[in-house]
């Protein structure tokens, strides 16, 4: 079941949240290497989100009820990876990776299939249907449950009992080279460190600035 909104909401929010990338551990990295992955997709058998997707899918896998059924069309969430050390940097850090505004909601991951599948559009690898399986571990940061399963019997059930899917068109999206944030950063943007757990919301002005530092990023990597 697809819920169809007349009109963006009227508040639209923007949200903070994290992910662990494929280059957050040595698995990881040497699938980077081995099999030429951008080493800042999302690291799991199923990715959350699927950035290599042209409409990358949010869904509850991660965080249970905690935060995909919050989301509405005109919501946008900002990626940014889990604090880490990333490329040739020292100091751990952030990296902002994407910027994703959320088009279309489902309440079923077989929804959300049939209107990818509608416009020949490849299944995000976080979306639970028939036909569409979880990578296989080598192409994952290798980490914990991976190992048995137990990461994708969680996905299966999530989707079961907390359906809802979102549908995303990126408005900035850098797997490769995205522009580091440091503790500073995050201090002077947030006036705190962020927990990230459950996603907060951004204040327009964080949100702002942000996104300029997208643009100045895009812009420097066009040069």
């Amino acid at each position: 079941m697809c819920i169809v909104y007349d009109a963006a909401p009227l508040d639209p929010k923007a949200y903070l949240c994290s992910y662990w990338p494929l280059a957050k551990t040595r698995a990881g990295r040497d699938a980077v290497l081995k099999f030429g992955l951008p080493p800042f997709v999302n690291g799991m058998s199923r990715r959350e989100p699927d950035f290599e997707n042209p409409f990358p899918a949010i869904t509850a896998s991660s965080r249970a009820k905690n935060f995909a059924p919050r989301l509405r069309p005109g919501d946008t969430v900002v990626y940014i990876t889990s604090k880490g050390l990333y490329g040739d940097r020292k100091d751990r850090h952030w990296r902002l990776v994407a910027v994703l505004e959320v088009a279309e909601r489902f309440e079923t991951h077989a929804a959300a299939a049939d209107w990818y599948r509608a416009r020949r559009l490849p299944l995000p690898s976080n979306c639970v249907a028939d036909g569409n399986p979880p990578l296989p571990v080598f192409l994952t940061l290798a980490h914990g449950a991976l190992h048995d399963g137990g990461w994708d019997a969680t996905c299966i059930r999530r989707a079961a009992t907390t359906g809802t899917l979102l549908v995303c068109r990126p408005r900035f999206l850098d797997l490769h080279a995205p522009p580091a944030l440091t503790p500073e950063d995050l201090a002077g943007l947030f006036g705190t460190i962020p927990n990230t757990r459950t996603p907060p919301v951004i204040a327009p002005a964080a949100f702002d600035a942000l996104l300029a530092r997208c643009a100045l990023h895009a812009a420097r990597r066009a040069a």
